[in-house]
């Protein structure tokens, strides 16, 4: 693609960005808040100015706030659930779906799905209600695949919204705001296009010439067999399956790209529960790119990391993330992902080159 071709698919984008989440005007910062330290009160391992619990959601005094605790938790050896624990009376959207994963069971708030929040740290600071509040504003996220919504809900009426006296769609002068890219046909749920069948000819930063069309939401696959074509060594006579995936999501303030691989089993009355665990995996992902804020210039990004782990049942890593006022996108032109896994000693592994 031509360097006018992609400039005019950038300038395009941000322009459906703008029209496309109707939301309360805020002023831009200069900067995009990704790379700052935040302070840290002495011996206790708190944030200075970090969020506070309210009515059992965390409440954040601005998105600098904000910036800087996903700073933190996106910091290597950072474990979420101990970060968690610091506050009291406050259980997050992460926290609700790892009970879930131990159990056949639905449980209460479990019903949301890693496709509706996929960005494991942006699920950290969601409540299991779907809720956090920046300044003045509390955003209730409600799940759904194809259509997820946000509502924007000024200070007077949070109250009303907490106690059940009202719902967020009939608060007056409630914004709200469609968490997918619905108005223009970015791909869901697709086959990757290229896969690398040999591992020689690897490299994991080597794109191809031309840039990826813009997606959002998932992309990748479910795999049933091994790389000998066997199926998957069943659990108490389940089927087991692995799921690979890219991902690329927007929450109005919030932004993140990001690779993942996940175990499932099909449990007799819960469907396809994330209950098993792989003996281990490998992944690798390189990308590069733009991050897209109205009333900024575009600012490209190049990322690359490698993770892996023992006995565990999923494997993710955000590669790149923004966080600003006004509704922020990170669209990758390239995204190159690896992928190795063992269950019950057989080997599943992918290469996507795009």
């Amino acid at each position: 693609m031509k360097n006018t071709n992609k400039t005019f698919v950038l300038v395009a984008i941000a322009a459906v960005l703008t029209i496309s989440c109707q939301r309360e005007f805020m002023q831009p910062e200069t900067t995009i808040m990704t790379e700052k330290s935040p302070g840290i009160l002495p011996g206790t391992g708190l944030e200075i100015n970090g969020p506070k619990v309210t009515n059992g959601y965390l409440a954040f005094e601005d998105l600098k706030s904000f910036g800087k605790t996903m700073e933190s938790l996106q910091k290597d050896g950072m474990t979420l659930s101990t970060w968690e624990k610091q506050f009291k009376g406050y259980q997050s959207l992460r926290a609700i779906q790892e009970l879930a994963k131990e159990s056949e069971e639905t449980i209460s708030g479990a019903s949301w799905n890693t496709a509706d929040i996929p960005d494991p740290f942006f699920r950290t600071v969601l409540s299991n209600t779907g809720r956090i509040q920046i300044a003045d504003t509390l955003y209730q996220f409600e799940p759904g695949k194809e259509s997820g919504i946000a509502y924007a809900i000024p200070k007077a009426s949070i109250a009303q919204v907490v106690t059940g006296t009202i719902k967020p769609s009939a608060v007056k002068g409630v914004v709200i705001h469609h968490t997918t890219m619905t108005l223009l046909p970015f791909p869901r749920w697709a086959d990757d296009p290229i896969r690398i069948d040999d591992p020689s000819s690897w490299n994991l930063c080597q794109f191809p010439g031309s840039f990826m069309m813009p997606w959002w939401g998932q992309k990748g696959g479910s795999i049933y067999h091994d790389d000998n074509g066997v199926e998957l060594p069943k659990d108490n006579g389940r089927r087991i399956r692995i799921d690979y995936h890219r991902w690329r999501v927007g929450y109005i303030f919030y932004s993140s790209i990001g690779i993942r691989v996940k175990i499932y089993k099909d449990t007799r009355f819960g469907g396809w529960l994330s209950n098993i665990k792989m003996d281990k995996v490998f992944m690798e992902g390189c990308t590069k790119g733009q991050i897209i804020t109205p009333g900024l210039g575009p600012l490209s990004f190049h990322e690359n990391a490698t993770v892996s782990a023992t006995n565990t049942n999923e494997l993710e890593k955000t590669l790149k993330w923004s966080a600003a006022p006004m509704h922020t996108e990170v669209i990758p032109e390239h995204f190159n992902f690896h992928f190795k896994a063992y269950f019950r000693t057989r080997p599943i592994e992918r290469y996507i080159k795009e």
